[in-house]
């Protein structure tokens, strides 16, 4: 496939414009919003000691819950869903968010 030179480039671009605007002076044809469904991957660093404790914790949690895995992910999961509720539709809500306000603070000193 050839390179595409500037002119291409602008002619291109021009018969693009061209289809969205219906007249001179008329604003761009807006197109219907999607909504996002497919999943945002985040990745987050942590201390072996740190991914150890949260190992720890989701096994145990699956024996509370008789199950054979608790996903750390799925925790991980559900403490921003507690982290971002309303506090006052979700009790445990705000002392969560106190508890993380306050390591925040003490991280940045």
């Amino acid at each position: 496939m050839a390179k595409e030179t500037a002119a291409d480039r602008a002619a291109r671009m021009d018969r693009a414009l061209e289809g969205r605007n219906r007249g001179e002076g008329a604003a761009p044809v807006r197109r219907a919003s999607v909504v996002r469904t497919k999943p945002v991957r985040m990745t987050v660093d942590m201390p072996p000691a740190l991914h150890r404790r949260l190992k720890g914790w989701s096994g145990w949690a699956a024996g509370q819950l008789d199950v054979a895995d608790v996903p750390a992910a799925e925790v991980v999961r559900i403490l921003v869903e507690i982290l971002t509720s309303n506090p006052e539709e979700v009790e445990m809500a705000r002392p969560v968010v106190r508890a993380v306000m306050e390591e925040l603070r003490s991280r940045q000193q």
